[in-house]
C-alpha cells in the first residue's frame, strides 16, 4: 500500500467526486431478510496510521455470499474477496488464491488494516449487523446517521433513494487509527443478471 499522509490520501481519493449531503427520504430501509441480492460499484479509500491507499470496487451480494473486486493502488492490482458467514477467500490478478488466515494475512498486508468483512455487507445498507450490540443515532443534519458497534464508528453522510430503498450514497468508517471512507456511484437490486434497472445517485 501507498505511504503518504491520510490529509493527502482522502483528498485524492475523493477529488472530484464530491457528494452533496441527501438525507434518507420516504423510502423504506433495507430488510436484509427480502433484500438478499444486490450490486453496488464505487470508490474506497484507507487508511492506517500514516499510510492510506484508495481504489475502486464492485460489491455483489448474493444471499449470504459477497462478492468483492477491488481495482486500483487500494489493492495492488486486481483482487476479488470472496466472504461467507463460515470462510474468506482472496484471489488476485496472478491466480494466486488464498484462504481463512492466509487471506486475512494478505489483506492485512494490502490494506494497512483488519476489517470486519462479515460486518460490511450490514454497514454497506446503512444498517448495523443484527447480530452484534449496536448503538445507532439518527440525526437532522449531517451526519445523518451514525451507527457505533464493534468498536467502530460508521457516519452516513449522503443516502439514494433505489427502488422505493434508502442506501447509503457515501459513509465513513473509523476505528482507532484506521479510517475508511466509501462512495457508491451505483446500486443495483437485484443481480444485473435479473434485469433490474440501475440507480446512479
Amino acid at each position: 500500500m501507498s505511504r503518504f499522509p491520510w490529509s493527502v490520501f482522502a483528498a485524492l481519493a475523493l477529488a472530484g467526486c464530491a457528494v452533496a449531503p441527501r438525507a434518507p427520504e420516504s423510502g423504506a430501509s433495507p430488510d436484509p431478510g427480502s433484500l438478499r441480492q444486490w450490486t453496488a460499484s464505487g470508490r474506497i479509500a484507507i487508511a492506517a496510521g500514516t499510510e492510506g491507499g484508495s481504489g475502486s470496487f464492485t460489491w455483489i451480494q448474493d444471499d449470504a455470499e459477497t462478492r468483492l473486486d477491488l481495482r486500483g493502488p487500494l489493492g495492488t492490482g486486481a483482487v476479488r474477496l470472496v466472504v461467507t458467514p463460515g470462510s474468506l477467500s482472496l484471489a488476485d490478478g496472478a491466480g494466486q488464491t488464498l484462504d481463512a488466515e492466509a487471506a486475512r494475512a494478505e489483506l492485512r498486508s494490502r490494506l494497512g488494516a483488519d476489517l470486519p468483512w462479515n460486518q460490511l455487507r450490514y454497514w454497506m445498507l446503512g444498517l448495523a449487523d443484527p447480530g452484534e450490540v449496536a448503538i445507532v443515532q439518527e440525526a437532522d443534519s449531517t451526519p445523518w446517521r451514525v451507527i457505533e458497534q464493534s468498536g467502530w464508528r460508521l457516519a452516513y453522510q449522503s443516502f439514494a433513494t433505489v427502488q422505493g430503498v434508502n442506501v447509503p450514497q457515501r459513509f465513513s468508517a473509523e476505528r482507532e487509527s484506521v479510517r475508511v471512507r466509501v462512495i457508491v456511484d451505483a446500486w443495483s437490486a437485484p443481480l444485473p443478471s435479473g434485469g433490474a434497472a440501475e440507480a446512479r445517485p
